[in-house]
């Protein structure tokens, strides 16, 4: 089936594949032919997608890789300051185990092992949807928040965001095979 635009790239494109439990549409760009899995929400103006079924606090059992995103610093370059945008980069993983336990590997030289727990809507934080979980003392020694984002769209996996509850400090992760 063709879409006539799929956000937020707003170009249309050809459904390929759907992945019924997780409500994700393989989508191929009329523009330059890439293929991008997207939740039914971004494609627009053409059908109604079936939207992926409720996650529980279980889904976010397993072991995840973990992406910290770009980040602006100020930089001064021939005696001149600018705005820089660093490229990201992969840090260690994250496991959530079923017994109610984590190990967040954080460097060579830290792991951090604490235990997790269901959030309540009131304790999430502002933008979050639920369902989310706390991981009591995490990096830092912070608790931190992590919730479902959908999809990760170059391989259809689970994904998503982890944030911390005092900071607006996060990371992004994709369940690993």
């Amino acid at each position: 089936m063709h879409v006539s635009i799929v956000s937020p790239l707003n170009y249309g494109g050809k459904i390929l594949a759907f992945d019924e439990a997780k409500g994700s549409y393989q989508v191929q760009s009329d523009r330059d032919g890439l293929k991008d899995w997207v939740p039914a929400r971004n494609l627009r103006y053409s059908c109604v997608g079936a939207e992926p079924k409720p996650a529980s606090d279980s889904f976010f059992i397993g072991s995840w890789t973990l992406f910290v995103g770009p980040t602006p610093h100020h930089e001064v370059i021939d005696g001149k300051g600018y705005l820089v945008v660093g490229p990201g980069a992969h840090v260690p993983p994250l496991a959530i185990n079923a017994d109610g336990t984590y190990v967040w590997i954080i460097d060579s030289k830290t792991t951090e092992r604490g235990k997790w727990r269901k959030m309540a809507d009131n304790e999430l934080k502002y933008g979050t949807k639920g369902p989310a979980v706390l991981l009591m003392k995490g990096e830092d020694g912070k608790d931190w928040e992590v919730w479902k984002k959908g999809v990760n769209p170059a391989n259809n996996r689970d994904a998503i965001n982890i944030e911390r509850m005092d900071l607006g400090l996060s990371y992004q992760g994709t369940r690993l095979p």
